[in-house]
C-alpha cells in the first residue's frame, strides 16, 4: 500500500480517537477512559458545538452505543490500520446515525468542525 495513504489513514484515525479529548485538556488517555466517559464527552462537545435541544441532546447520546462498540477496538492489540478500518466503519455509521438526529445546518457544522479538526491535525504534523 502507498506510504502516503497509509499516513492518511492513520491521520483519520487519530481525528477520529481524539475529537471527543479536544473538549478538556485533563481528560484520561483513550485506553483509560470507559465508553461513558468517552459517550459523554463527545455529547457534551457536539451539544456546546452545534447548540443541541434537549431533546437532540437525548438522541445524541447514541454516543454510547458507540463507544462501546468501538471499545474492544480501542484496547485491542491489533494494528493500527486493522484499528483505522473498523474505527472508520463505525465512524461512518455514527455520522449518519447524527444525520438523522441533526437538522441540516447543524450536521453541515458538524462535518465543518471535523473537517478542521483533521486540517489543524495535518498542520501540526508537518
Amino acid at each position: 500500500m502507498h506510504v502516503k495513504t497509509i499516513k492518511k489513514m492513520l491521520l483519520f484515525t487519530a481525528v477520529i480517537l481524539c475529537i471527543p479529548f479536544t473538549v478538556s485538556a485533563q481528560s484520561k488517555s483513550l485506553k483509560q477512559a470507559t465508553p461513558e466517559q468517552r459517550a459523554k464527552m463527545q455529547t457534551e462537545w457536539i451539544r456546546t458545538k452545534l447548540a443541541l435541544n434537549t431533546i437532540q441532546v437525548e438522541q445524541v447520546y447514541v454516543n454510547l452505543q458507540y463507544a462501546q462498540k468501538n471499545d474492544p477496538i480501542i484496547q485491542s492489540k491489533e494494528g493500527n490500520f486493522s484499528k483505522f478500518k473498523k474505527m472508520k466503519a463505525l465512524q461512518n455509521e455514527k455520522s449518519n446515525a447524527l444525520s438523522h438526529i441533526l437538522d441540516a445546518g447543524q450536521y453541515r457544522k458538524y462535518l465543518e468542525v471535523k473537517d478542521q479538526m483533521i486540517h489543524n491535525i495535518k498542520d501540526k504534523k508537518q
